[in-house]
């Protein structure tokens, strides 16, 4: 990867969506686990009433967050990829798919033609949907994915806009102390603190670091402080219902210290 491909800065917001939205494409093209769509045995299951929904790596949502999902308007926010949007389909749900990148989507399309699904399915950005309604969604769903935004409070915002009284948003995010460490070193086991917070890939890494660690295929990333996670969903009008953390499914090195993601559920007053 060139360096001249990148925005320059944190605030080149358009150019960030525009740069991951073709990262995301070609995270399709290479299947990566967030890409790879659901089974039709999964569907099945949904189907019968057997929902498993994960927004992290590992743990699924507790049924006391879904149910009931069936008639429900559920949003699937940044959620392309024909994983979770079908199986709420499936059970029941009237869902929209909210998603930047084109190849993300056409994964859902082809989940929802293969298994007779009706899904809405939107190319745009977290943190502008105009072609939303007002308290229009009983629930939204938003897996790991908000790392690749560079700022949170418009996302909140949009969010809190489109749901109903009462509806549900239900998140995943990265613990913010990941973004600290020493990459190398912390693959190996070994964990240094390096980049300050808030870390971003455009300016806390080196030009030499960008060559060793980007590849076209890799959305930017952006750690955001659990002020603007937690207390922006309590600023833009949610009350913190319940919430969980979560490590990978793989060996990694980190998982014998921490988990790495917190899922939350809350609720818009």
């Amino acid at each position: 990867m060139q360096d001249q491909g990148l925005p320059h800065s944190s605030d080149d917001v358009d150019q960030i969506k525009a740069y991951n939205q073709e990262a995301w494409n070609l995270s399709v093209r290479s299947e990566n686990r967030w890409t790879v769509p659901v089974s039709p045995e999964e569907v099945e299951k949904a189907r019968q009433g057997s929902l498993k929904i994960v927004l992290t790596p590992k743990k699924t949502i507790p049924d006391s967050w879904l149910s009931p999902v069936k008639g429900k308007k559920i949003l699937a926010l940044a959620s392309g990829g024909g994983q979770q949007a079908p199986l709420l389909a499936a059970a029941g749900a009237q869902v929209t798919v909210l998603d930047l990148s084109d190849q993300q989507l056409e994964q859902d399309r082809k989940v929802a033609e293969r298994e007779g699904l009706s899904l809405e399915l939107i190319q745009g950005a977290a943190d502008h949907m105009p072609m939303l309604e007002d308290q229009s969604f009983d629930l939204i769903i938003n897996p790991v994915s908000n790392c690749f935004f560079p700022n949170l409070e418009p996302v909140w915002k949009e969010c809190a806009r489109v749901s109903k009284p009462g509806a549900r948003l239900l998140l995943g995010f990265n613990n913010p102390v990941v973004y600290c460490f020493d990459f190398e070193k912390a693959n190996q086991g070994e964990f240094t603190m390096k980049y300050p917070l808030p870390y971003s890939d455009l300016h806390s890494l080196s030009d030499i670091e960008k060559k060793r660690f980007m590849r076209p295929e890799c959305p930017l990333e952006f750690s955001h402080s659990l002020t603007d996670q937690l207390g922006g969903i309590l600023r833009a009008g949610f009350h913190i219902v319940d919430m969980y953390e979560d490590e990978f499914d793989t060996d990694e090195p980190i998982n014998k210290f921490f988990p790495q993601f917190i899922c939350v559920n809350a609720k818009r007053v």
